[in-house]
């Protein structure tokens, strides 16, 4: 991806495989683009984008809309025992779609099919890289449906 347009038109297409029970883990430096994938999927779903921030202070941020994103920040958190106390898992049911920045803070909580997206920065100023790897039969059909979709995704 080469813009920030680009890194939120990605979240959108991705919008399109997504449904209830998905969970997506955002891995990556500070400033790569998770929060702009989050904002594209906002968007794919009707949630106004203007709407979407980074849950940095407040940790978690619940969007309703046909299927209730639940957007979870992890940067401040850096002791598992406090991620923990979060009760994430509260949030892993069918009608949700949870979406995880710095998820790789603690990914044994994460339910055993999720989808892990790994941002890095590109070799300019606003490229970035990303890259998808599925973890199950559920997150391998997401996989599949981006690759007919895009053609161009990178995946493990």
């Amino acid at each position: 991806m080469d813009s920030a347009e680009k890194t939120v038109a990605f979240g959108e297409r991705l919008s399109h495989t997504l449904k209830g029970g998905d969970v997506l883990a955002l891995i990556g430096e500070l400033g790569v683009g998770k929060t702009l994938i989050t904002r594209g999927i906002a968007c794919g779903l009707d949630i106004k984008t203007g709407h979407v921030s980074s849950p940095t202070f407040t940790l978690i941020q619940a969007y309703d809309c046909t299927i209730p994103i639940i957007h979870v920040d992890l940067y401040r958190l850096e002791h598992p025992l406090a991620i923990l106390q979060l009760g994430l898992e509260d949030y892993f049911t069918h009608q949700n779609i949870v979406i995880i920045e710095w998820a790789d803070r603690l990914l044994q909580i994460l339910p055993s099919d999720y989808l892990a997206i790994q941002l890095q920065h590109g070799d300019t100023e606003t490229s970035r890289h990303i890259t998808i790897r599925a973890t199950g039969p559920r997150t391998t059909s997401i996989v599949n449906a981006l690759h007919g979709a895009m053609g161009q995704a990178s995946t493990d």
